[in-house]
């Protein structure tokens, strides 16, 4: 069952849904109106008539290893009527990203997902870099019919543990993480 929580209206409402994903003929994807490793983060804010909040993402393994994003968040946008945080990856080499962590004052170590503000001149520094990846989080929770009924049968489904599933698209780079506590989360990334 789906249901619109909230009563506010959102600034901009996008007459597009998650399962409406474009391959291009140059095999890029495109979805909610931006094309993957094409468009760039200030025309994201542009298509969404708003700024969003630029963020570096910092994940640390269990190991110590880390990655690192940045990332841009839509905290909310309205898709089709229903309201979601849209969360964008700046494609940037990773000797940047080492260098933008290598200017944070503090950074966790421990294992989990950290995020942190970052300067100013960073985030205008990187606004014409192209988008890397979309995570689309809605506020409602899609039902497991739901998602099969308007993306079809995954080619597959891994249990990780008792409240994560991961769902895998490949014919549309996406990859939903099905969370039994949690709102889905819906990765979209490049063709492989």
């Amino acid at each position: 069952m789906i249901a619109v929580i909230g009563q506010h209206e959102p600034a901009n409402r996008l007459d597009t849904m998650p399962w409406e994903v474009d391959q291009l003929d140059n095999g890029s994807l495109r979805v909610f109106g931006l094309t993957l490793g094409k468009t760039s983060v200030q025309e994201a804010n542009q298509i969404f008539a708003q700024f969003g909040e630029t963020q570096f993402q910092v994940e640390t393994a269990d190991n110590g290893q880390q990655s690192y994003q940045l990332v841009i968040v839509f905290d909310e946008l309205s898709f089709g009527g229903l309201l979601a945080k849209l969360k964008l990856s700046y494609q940037i080499e990773a000797s940047r990203l080492q260098a933008i962590y290598a200017s944070l004052e503090s950074p966790s170590t421990k294992p989990g997902i950290e995020f942190y503000p970052v300067d100013k001149t960073i985030e205008l520094d990187y606004l014409n870099s192209p988008i890397s990846s979309i995570t689309y989080i809605p506020s409602v929770d899609y039902d497991l019919d739901t998602i099969r009924q308007n993306f079809g049968q995954a080619s597959s489904e891994n249990k990780i543990n008792n409240e994560l599933q991961l769902w895998n698209y490949p014919q549309m780079g996406l990859t939903i993480r099905v969370h039994s506590s949690e709102p889905d989360q819906f990765v979209y990334a490049p063709l492989q």
